[in-house]
Formats: C-alpha cells, structure tokens, sequence
C-alpha cells in the first residue's frame, strides 16, 4: 500500500465532499420561485458559513436578527445596523393593524429605517398567545409582499410544547395548507418566502412537514415552535427536531430557527444546521433586569461585577443600573444583550471557520446540565454530522470526554481508511503507542529496517486507543497527526479488535511492537483468529 494512494483517494474524497457541500453558490431562482441565492464558503459539522442574497441585499450566515417591534422599539433599527446586524425581524400582522397605510406608501425599509434586509412574520406567534388572528393567509401574504419584505414567512399555526399528537396533526395541516396556498398564488413575487416547519416534539411530523415543503417549492424553511421548548430546558428534543428536519431537507435550503434568542444555545442550533435566528430576547430580558452571558442570564440584583467589555458594561456598574430610571436600564440591558448575542454568532461563526464547532459546543455544554443531555443527543447523530464535516483540517484533535470519541473526524478518518486501505505484503508490524511521537523517533524503528532487508515486504500499521489502527504514512494526515486526550493515564490499544481487522485484511503474520522494539510474532489463523 502507498501513501501516494491514500493521498490521491483522500483528494478524490475531498472534491467529492466539496461537491456535496454544494460549495459554491447554492441557487434557489424562478424553478422554485425564489428570487434567493445562498453561498456556502466554510462548513464544520453541519454548520456553514455563507451569505443569503434577497431582493440584493446580502446577509453573512449564520446570523441573529433583533426582532424590531413595529410601534415601539426600545432599540432602534439604525442603532441595530450600527452594532453590525445585517437584518432584522418584525411583526407583519401588527404592521398591517396599526400602520398599514404607511407601509404600503412607503415600504417597510422606509418607515423601519433600515436598508438592510428585513424578515417579516405573518402572525404565527399571534396564533399561539391568542389562538387565532383574524386575518387570512393570502391577505398577509400579500401585504408582506406588497411592503417589501425581502424573507416573508408563510401564515402557520405553531404546535408549540403539547403531548398531543392529535394537536400536532392539526397545526400541521393548516400551516401547510396556507403554505401552499401563499406559494401558488405569490411564489413568483420578488419576497422569499419561508416555510414554516411544525410538528413540535414529534419527529416523524417535523420530517413530513419539511418534505411537504420542499416539494412545494419553498428555498428556505424555518423550524417553528422552539420557544417553550426552550424555555422548559428541553434542549434534547430541541436537538431532535433540527435533525428531524436537516435529514428531510437538501443542504443547499438554509435553514431559520425560530425564537433563538439565547447564547447558550446559538451554538448548538448552528453545529446542527441553522443558518438564521430571530429574537426579541435581548429587550425581553432586558424588562426582566436579566443580563445575558454566554452561560445564562443572571439578574442584575446578583452582580456585583459586569462580566463583559462591550461599551455598556465599560462604561457603567450593576449599582449604577439597578439606580438607573427604568426605561434607562432597560434601554442599556437590552443594548448589552444584543453585543453578548452578537459576540456569540461571530464566535460560531470563527468556529467554524477553523474547524472547532464541536469544542464550542461541547464547552456550552458544560454550563448547564440539560444542555449536556443535548450535547449527547447531538453526538448520537455524528454519522449526519460527519457528512458535512470536512475530512482534513489544519489543527489538532481534542478528546476530553466520552462523547469525543464519537466526533465525526474521527468516524470519517476510520471509515476512510477502511474503504482505500490496501495491504501490501502479507507481514504486518503493528506499533502500540498512546502518544503522537512519530515513529522515525522510536526505538522500533530500526530494528524494523532490519527486518525489512532480512524477511522482505512488511507493512507498518499503528495502532493508537482512540483512533484505532492505521498506516504509519498517515501520522502527519489529520487526524492523526496530533489527538490530544485529557485521559491521565490513557488505556490501551485495543489488540484484539486490531488482530481481527489485520486478519480480515489478509495479513497472515503480525509483528507486535511497542515504541522500543518487537515484542511478539504473531501468526493469523484465518479461522480461528490470532494464535501465537
């Protein structure tokens, strides 16, 4: 077997996966009638880094967008586009109740003040506080289209957090039956419309709902019913979910994340897909004397310190904020929040970009117990996430707990390997070591040299106790050039599966070494397994 195969295959796979990935510029034009492009430039797990064009106006993923009430905003959409959003969000249905005529003289992006792109809802949140709204799925439709919008979301009925599957059904049915129809009658309008994905809990909904849409012909959908999941630390059916939907649907179609207005979680929506957010948290929070962290909200009655270096915190004290007239301290909370927010989704995004989305998660993961059981959830599903994880990186590997050992790098190098490995001669020396030391600097290098010019052809296979055995040539390739495992005391390489693997590979004899010299001949039975 040559390094030079491994290499070439590894390129071959590396094209094959770029392909894949839809690398490039992911289109959704009049076939689907989407006037919307989506360009994917950096993945990680299942997330990505890219930029949504809508109606010209560009917006890098992934991405929050403040939602913006249409009356009254304690943060404006200028002061929005000057902390750096490139969208936002607001209400359609309210916009439509209390300035209707203005927006449809003037346009949403006139009367919000803001040139950036802008994502319209239609009143689904409505239905879930009130039960209804008396407003019909093609009239907001059409106002939404009629203002400007640039991503407009369909009128659905959200599951929200309920036990009864019947329920489900339901919303199901209608938000898909407005769905459709909004997309025969204005899906060749110049907005993107958004398909809302309900279902809630159920996941076998949640994938027929996504399927639904896709065939209906909507580029970009949107995972309803989050917030009360949430808001009850459900995070691991939260995880379900996103996963229910990202298997249903192509991995050109970005993805929105309804209500995700918490940095605890941006994370763990972006390793699992989600390309936007949208949340009126940071002003939510802000009523409630709530000062967000990348671990949580404390109240502002506990702090003692400002535990952050955005020019709120830089300029002011809990003391002087809890002294503040209120409409004050809400005002400069909710500025804080948006900056701890936005810090979040450039850290996921950096994340990404080096290839240390999963480190990210798994370090939120740490700051609350529930958020563990979704880390969990989420390596359960590593062979999805190994798809969209690119084979070779520029950095080392960390293993610091159970759940790393199903890191997708580590199930895509295996299965790599497995599939383009060749055995070169029937002699195989399988070099035990826990360490990354290379094998010119082991002692066992020498004497095997020597074996070589006395017994012929002999390959040289590793064998290390997290990534199992693979050619020696391959200890500069990521992943192997460098694991790093937090284990004390590592354990041993596992023999016995390595014998098996070496014996179905056609190897008849195996030379077992450790980094000093050869230890042991073994040879293969190719019946009864290794005898001595």
């Amino acid at each position: 077997m040559a390094l030079e195969s491994i290499r070439s295959a590894e390129a071959s796979e590396r094209r094959g996966h770029e392909h894949q990935l839809g690398r490039g510029i992911c289109r959704h034009d009049r076939v689907d009638g989407l006037g919307l492009t989506f360009e994917v430039r950096d993945s990680d797990l299942l997330g990505r880094t890219g930029i949504i064009t809508a109606r010209g106006r560009r917006m890098e993923t992934p991405c929050l967008l403040p939602v913006v009430h249409p009356v009254a905003t304690q943060i404006t959409p200028a002061e929005l586009s000057s902390l750096g959003f490139q969208g936002i969000m607001t209400n359609s249905f309210i916009m439509n109740r209390r300035r209707k005529e203005e927006a449809l003289e003037k346009g949403i992006h006139s009367i919000l003040e803001f040139q950036g792109l802008i994502m319209t809802d239609s009143g689904g949140y409505q239905v879930l506080e009130y039960g209804a709204v008396d407003v019909g799925a093609l009239e907001i439709a059409a106002f939404q289209d009629a203002i400007g919008s640039d991503m407009a979301v369909t009128l659905d009925r959200p599951t929200g957090l309920t036990e009864s599957k019947r329920h489900a059904v339901e919303t199901v049915k209608v938000s898909l039956r407005n769905a459709r129809r909004t997309m025969s009658e204005l899906g060749d309008s110049q907005t993107a419309w958004m398909g809302p994905i309900q279902g809630g809990i159920f996941p076998d909904l949640v994938t027929r709902c996504t399927r639904a849409l896709v065939r209906a012909g909507f580029g970009v959908l949107a995972l309803g019913s989050p917030v009360e999941i949430m808001e009850s630390y459900l995070f691991a059916d939260l995880v379900k979910m996103i996963v229910a939907a990202k298997r249903a649907m192509p991995y050109s179609i970005p993805l929105h994340l309804f209500g995700a207005g918490h940095p605890l979680v941006l994370s763990l929506a972006v390793a699992l897909g989600c390309d936007t957010f949208d949340s009126a948290s940071y002003v939510l929070y802000a009523k409630q004397d709530r000062y967000m962290t990348e671990r949580g909200t404390v109240d502002l009655e506990r702090l003692e310190y400002l535990p952050c270096s955005c020019p709120i915190c830089n300029s002011t004290t809990p003391a002087e904020l809890r002294r503040m007239e209120r409409r004050e301290r809400v005002r400069r909370l909710s500025l804080h929040n948006l900056h701890a927010l936005q810090a979040e989704i450039r850290r996921c995004r950096q994340a990404v970009i080096e290839g240390r989305l999963w480190d990210l998660v798994e370090e939120r993961s740490l700051s609350h117990p529930s958020m563990r059981t979704a880390f969990r959830e989420l390596a359960s599903h590593s062979e999805l996430l190994a798809g969209a994880t690119p084979l070779l990186k520029r950095i080392g590997l960390f293993v610091r707990s159970f759940e790393d050992r199903r890191r997708p790098e580590l199930l895509s190098a295996d299965a790599h390997v497995k599939r383009v490995f060749r055995r070169g001669a029937k002699t195989a020396a399988l070099v035990q070591s826990g360490e990354s030391k290379p094998l010119h600097r082991m002692g066992v290098a020498a004497e095997l040299k020597v074996r070589k010019r006395k017994e012929g052809p002999l390959d040289v296979l590793r064998v290390h106790p997290i990534l199992g055995v693979f050619p020696a040539e391959l200890e500069y390739v990521y992943p192997y050039t460098h694991v790093v495992s937090a284990e004390d005391e590592p354990e041993p390489p596992d023999l016995r599966g390595a014998m098996r693997y070496l014996r179905m590979m056609g190897y008849t004899k195996v030379l077992v070494c450790d980094e000093s010299s050869v230890k042991r001949s073994v040879t293969l039975s190719r019946r009864r397994g290794a005898t001595r």
